[in-house]
């Protein structure tokens, strides 16, 4: 769980670091009500594979 947390925001601080100002958008991506939407599914996606291939060395 402590995984996922800290994908969700390093995908709220990448898009503040881009200029997304949408503080309510930001919220629901830390809080988990924007798992499903496309910044997380790719996120996780990423995530996924890098994980894969580090416990495959």
């Amino acid at each position: 769980m402590e995984q996922i947390a800290e994908i969700r925001d390093a995908v709220a601080r990448a898009l503040e670091q881009r200029g997304l100002d949408n503080r309510e958008f930001l919220r629901q991506i830390r809080t988990g009500e924007q798992d499903d939407g496309p910044y997380m599914t790719g996120a996780i996606a990423c995530a996924t594979v890098l994980a894969k291939r580090q416990g495959a060395r």
